[in-house]
């Protein structure tokens, strides 16, 4: 592993919360790749911290699944599969699809105000090739959205299904580009909200998850989808 780390900062965070999001941002990035050995010794050195924060950082890496921790041998930078990917997207599809129907009756007037201005945010990001802060703007929309149940264990399902995803969402942002149809396709799934449709938004919802599934089906196998193939609804 080549040097790649900065030492870490001060800062109002953990310091095993810092280390981890570096070896997250590093995994999300590449700069780790999958299936890769992380050199714990190296890290901590390149970081100038001590072995607790980054063993600690690991296990939160793995609990997000991002990382395998196998005894007497190390921590590892997951494999990503086409059959991960699909059981994974499959999961989001069905959980999100029912959280946004249930959702649209709670959603208010400054929600869809605040909601609108996230996607404004979104094409600003894409428009200015800031594909992180992009990710970081698509987050909160879905999940702004999914809040207004307050449904606390919901949510927190919700949030370790797309921390599990990130790994595949980052490199499908980063590769395929298709940054207007994805706006596209929140907008439709705001619209829907606004029209107080919830099978509609469900609808648009689970379109949105499964378009993206399928174009990283085609980025997995080394083949780039043409829009109309991304925009078929998903019929498997």
């Amino acid at each position: 592993m080549s040097k790649t780390f900065v030492p870490i900062e001060e800062d109002h965070r953990t310091l095993a919360a810092q280390v981890q999001q570096r070896i997250r941002n590093a995994i999300l990035k590449q700069t780790l790749v999958p299936g890769e050995r992380i050199d714990q010794n190296k890290l901590a050195e390149e970081l100038k911290v001590s072995m607790a924060p980054i063993r600690e950082a690991l296990k939160g890496l793995e609990a997000e699944g991002l990382v395998m921790i196998q005894p007497r041998r190390g921590a590892f930078v997951v494999e990503v599969s086409i059959t991960d990917m699909d059981e994974l997207y499959f999961t989001r599809q069905l959980i999100e699809g029912e959280a946004i129907y249930h959702s649209v009756p709670h959603l208010t007037a400054p929600d869809f105000e605040e909601l609108q201005g996230m996607i404004t945010a979104m094409r600003h990001a894409t428009a200015n090739d800031d594909i992180e802060t992009y990710i970081a703007l698509n987050r909160q929309f879905h999940l702004r959205i999914y809040s207004a149940l307050n449904n606390q264990h919901l949510l927190q399902v919700i949030r370790s299904l797309w921390e599990r995803s990130e790994l595949y969402r980052y490199r499908y942002m980063f590769v395929t580009r298709e940054h207007e149809r994805i706006h596209q396709e929140h907008q439709g799934i705001l619209d829907a909200c606004r029209l107080r449709d919830s099978a509609l938004a469900k609808a648009r919802a689970q379109q949105h998850i499964t378009g993206t599934q399928r174009a990283m089906d085609h980025l997995l196998q080394g083949d780039t989808p043409t829009r109309s193939e991304s925009n078929e609804p998903d019929r498997r």
